[in-house]
């Protein structure tokens, strides 16, 4: 779409793989948003790898949310987050987007708080807090960063701007980038890394106490899934590849985000030392071998030595 065409108001892309009472306990809070005028919202649930879509167990929710704003149902048969993701971002037709994962709400003034400070130059954030299956709620240090001190400083944000949850984005600018399909993990940390590199937006942030992302996290979560040499290793370091080929600046920035990736090479190597030549070799496989060192049962990159 061109972009002089795009209309006043916020997109909401939804994925959603096995729809059920999550995806309706998200239409709710979608719905029960504050300050916000009718059909200001465009909400684009992508129902990922179905052909089907047995619409009965969220149809009270989506007639509820008629009423107020545009809602529209797409399908995509691959069965991938990302290509689900990159359908939604082509259909969408306001100003700005935000992504929200189907098992996970938003506070009642999220989406109001994150369009009062929006612009076509920056990357509005919004608080998380993440929420186990018991109920229990936790930030791991997410909003520290999230700090009016250091409201101007890149690192404050490395946490958040790597998730998709949680932030507002010209839609604009969203429409020139799009979510790699071949990764099988860690497609929104590439994505958002190659959205910093090209666009260089500044980062802004809310603070009110109804604004949060609430993110609903359980054992199937990426972030516990079990140690393999699969998702720790071959996963991790097709990121890493990716995140290389496009770190032409903020170099500092672009290294801690590859440390990260790399912990969980690293906790795969701590568990099985005898893998030492087995992990050289996928290294060397995508090209990041001259990058890479090893000392003291540790993997590591230079991005310097690039």
């Amino acid at each position: 779409m061109n972009e002089s065409k795009l209309k006043e108001g916020i997109s909401i892309v939804i994925p959603s793989f096995r729809p059920n009472h999550y995806l309706s306990r998200l239409l709710s809070s979608i719905e029960a948003q504050e300050d916000l005028p009718e059909n200001f919202l465009e909400v684009i649930i992508v129902i990922n790898g179905k052909e089907a879509f047995d619409v009965t167990s969220v149809a009270k929710e989506v007639e509820i949310l008629s009423t107020k704003h545009i809602v529209r149902v797409l399908y995509n048969s691959i069965g991938s987050v990302s290509k689900a993701r990159n359908i939604g971002i082509d259909a969408s037709s306001r100003e700005f987007i935000t992504f929200c994962d189907d098992d996970d709400w938003i506070g009642s003034r999220y989406l109001c708080e994150l369009y009062k400070v929006a612009n076509n130059q920056s990357i509005a954030c919004a608080p998380m807090i993440n929420v186990s299956i018991d109920g229990e709620s936790f930030n791991k240090n997410i909003n520290t960063f999230l700090d009016e001190s250091r409201a101007d400083k890149l690192e404050a944000y490395s946490r958040v701007i790597t998730i998709s949850a949680c932030k507002l984005l010209p839609t604009k600018t969203v429409k020139q980038i799009y979510f790699d399909e071949h990764l099988l993990s860690g497609e929104d940390v590439v994505y958002f890394s190659s959205y910093m590199s090209k666009f260089s937006p500044k980062l802004v942030n809310v603070k009110n106490k109804n604004s949060f992302y609430y993110r609903y996290v359980t054992e199937k979560s990426v972030s516990r899934q079990p140690v393999s040499f699969d998702f720790n290793v071959d996963q991790r370091l097709d990121v890493i590849q990716r995140l290389v080929q496009s770190s032409s600046k903020e170099i500092d920035w672009y290294q801690r985000i590859i440390n990260g990736q790399l912990s969980f090479v690293n906790k795969y190597y701590a568990k099985h030392p005898e893998s030492e030549n087995r992990i050289k070799g996928a290294f060397n496989k995508r090209g990041l071998g001259r990058l890479m060192s090893s000392h003291n049962n540790t993997f590591s990159i230079n991005l310097r030595g690039k």
